[in-house]
């Protein structure tokens, strides 16, 4: 059986969890992907390659241009394909075997970035002919299949997980079963070899288990009590012929970095002042905020399947992105809901949080608005309101004056009176009630503090109340007719406080196909009225669609929005009309636009982790 690119395609496909997967085309990983690929990675940018800034999936496998041509015209592998891979080694080590190859997988001593664990593979020509323990143990778990036992391999992360599953699988509870563990998979080594016994956990008939066992060649020692494991020792045959990393990466030796190129000055009002990373790297860019001197920003990251922040908010330098300020919830965790400068350089923040005076069993959530005053490096808690859920739109917004800021909860939205440097609280001039919003509050005061905009995440409708008299103006539905998924992903006020602005998400489902059903998300801003509640604006609302952020200009007659593509465009107010565009990233689009006080800048970052800060010509 000669190994080709085919099976190596099919793997892949198994580890992201994709079916009629290829190593070609534009989009090779997606979102939800459990696995990013990076095939035939340009030799001289290997070394340099970042999986993490160029992914977001929990696993990567990765290997070099002169790698890739181990495979020859027809697809055959003819020479040793070395890569390397992130993830979970056990996982990359079955998804292999299941498929029929033998490979040689290595740890590294430390994980690269964020990954679980990190190393080297190894795929030979020789890797369907040289079979190694686990592939015979594979081979006879397929055999006892076909003899009615529920035989699972790597079945759960524990002993009482690997249960849970034969309780999920059983035909029934008589039904003889015999799996083994992730935690045991350890056992064997970087060839799929055991380096020691094997504890497999049984029940119902072991003689028919261990006897096929025995046909595969192993050692089996036969439990004397139905409390005790079945025991698997190594085979005694020679380890599998399977070429060391180092001899093999010799014939795939990569050139030296090239020098990068400098980029072409960019056409337009747009010219890129600064460009870095920000401190979680890869993680999505979710807010962006000027201090008041225009040199430093706010930055805000969101959670993707490699896991979370390791701060909810951080200060970084706008030149550098040096960071020089993090702030964290209670016991380093939290989420941030928001965050705006004073123009005296106080930070107003808030937080989804837990309270800290009950045990994270029973602790409820909180939204937490905080003030940090540089001047002692001081931060304050000015006011603590309970929340149902926990979530990234618990929202704090601060009006033009900056004289008032609100604060959501699941129960209404608190209006308080900034308060003087020092001040341990703010006042509540007052608070928006009446019924609870389902889930994931969301909230915004206008710029003026006339109004407040509040609805949910996941609701249907939105309420628009005259702060002075405290009094519902208007309660409109943002979905009428749809009965689909449906999502409010930011709210807001224009500058002049006469529209209401939200970010819609809609999913159109449409036919069919190959047993799969598609679905397209629908994303635009939608303008209601303030005055009546009427949905308005409609050429600006279509020169929306597919936008994946929003900034208004410091003059109120500019709109900034971003989409998928990674660019920046500057669109006229309220009329919609394009007036510049410039492409920001080259990879991943554009989640966050913030402008400094004068309009005179902007801050954009990117969901690969980018940000860049551009000045308007």
């Amino acid at each position: 059986m000669d190994v080709t690119r085919s099976t190596l395609e099919q793997i892949v496909g198994d580890l992201k969890g994709r079916e009629e997967f290829r190593l070609r085309g534009r989009n090779l990983n997606r979102q939800y992907d459990q696995l990013d690929v990076f095939p035939a990675v340009a030799d001289g940018e290997v070394a340099e390659f970042s999986p993490t800034d160029e992914g977001e999936a929990p696993a990567f496998l990765l290997w070099s241009r002169k790698a890739d041509k181990a495979f020859d015209g027809d697809g055959a592998l003819t020479r040793p394909l070395t890569a390397w891979w992130g993830g979970e080694r056990n996982e990359l080590q079955m998804a292999f075997a299941r498929r029929g190859l033998t490979v040689r997988l290595t740890r590294d001593e430390a994980a690269r970035e964020r990954y679980a664990e990190s190393g080297t593979l190894v795929l030979s020509p020789r890797s369907a002919a040289q079979t190694c323990d686990l592939r015979r143990l594979l081979a006879a778990f397929e055999a006892l299949a076909e003899r009615g036992v529920l035989a699972l391999a790597r079945a759960g992360s524990t002993r009482s997980a690997g249960w849970e599953q034969v309780t999920e699988t059983e035909r029934d509870a008589e039904q003889t079963a015999v799996f083994w563990h992730d935690q045991s998979h350890d056992a064997f080594d970087e060839l799929g070899q055991l380096g020691h016994s094997l504890s497999l956990y049984w029940r119902g008939d072991a003689g028919l288990v261990c006897d096929e066992l025995e046909r595969a060649g192993f050692a089996v020692i036969r439990p004397w009590s139905e409390d005790v494991v079945i025991e698997v020792s190594p085979s005694p045959g020679p380890a599998p012929d399977i070429e060391a990393y180092a001899a093999a990466h010799e014939a795939n030796v990569v050139g030296a970095p090239r020098k990068p190129r400098k980029p072409p000055a960019p056409a337009g009002p747009f010219a890129e002042l600064h460009r870095f990373r920000a401190p979680n790297r890869s993680l999505r860019v979710h807010r962006l905020a000027f201090d008041p001197a225009g040199a430093a920003l706010a930055v805000t990251q969101e959670p993707d399947l490699r896991g979370r922040p390791e701060h909810p908010l951080y200060r970084v330098e706008l030149a550098t992105g040096a960071v020089t300020r993090v702030f964290t919830g209670h016991g380093g965790g939290g989420s941030c809901g928001g965050c705006v400068f004073l123009a005296d350089g106080r930070l107003v923040y808030s937080l989804s949080d837990f309270d800290p005076a009950k045990s994270l069993m029973t602790a409820r959530g909180i939204v937490r608005l905080l003030v940090w005053e540089p001047e002692g490096d001081v931060v304050r808690e000015l006011a603590v309101h309970p929340i149902s859920h926990i979530c990234n739109y618990s929202l704090s917004t601060l009006d033009a004056a900056g004289e008032r800021v609100a604060v959501v909860t699941a129960t209404g939205v608190s209006l308080l009176a900034v308060g003087s440097a020092g001040a341990t609280s703010w006042q509540e001039q007052a608070r928006v009630g009446g019924p609870a919003v389902n889930a994931y509050p969301l909230a915004a005061l206008s710029r003026d503090g006339r109004y407040v905009a509040w609805t949910a995440d996941i609701g249907n409708d939105v309420r628009c109340v005259d702060t002075g008299k405290g009094a519902t103006l208007w309660r409109e539905d943002f979905f009428p007719g749809h009965s689909g998924g449906r999502s409010v992903r930011r709210l807001g006020f224009d500058p002049r406080a006469e529209h209401m602005v939200a970010l819609c998400l809609r999913s159109i489902y449409g036919p069919e196909r190959d047993g799969k059903i598609e679905v397209r998300e629908d994303r635009r801003l939608q303008f209601l009225a303030i005055a009546d509640g009427r949905r308005t604006l409609s050429a600006l609302e279509e020169a929306t669609v597919g936008l994946t952020a929003m900034a208004w200009h410091p003059d109120g007659r500019r709109l900034a929005i971003g989409n998928e593509s990674g660019e920046l465009e500057l669109r006229d107010y309220p009329g919609g009309e394009l007036l510049a565009t410039h492409k920001v990233f080259e990879k991943g689009s554009l989640t966050a636009i913030a402008f400094d006080r004068s309009g005179a800048h902007a801050a954009v970052g990117s969901e690969k982790g980018e940000i860049a800060v551009l000045a308007l010509r």
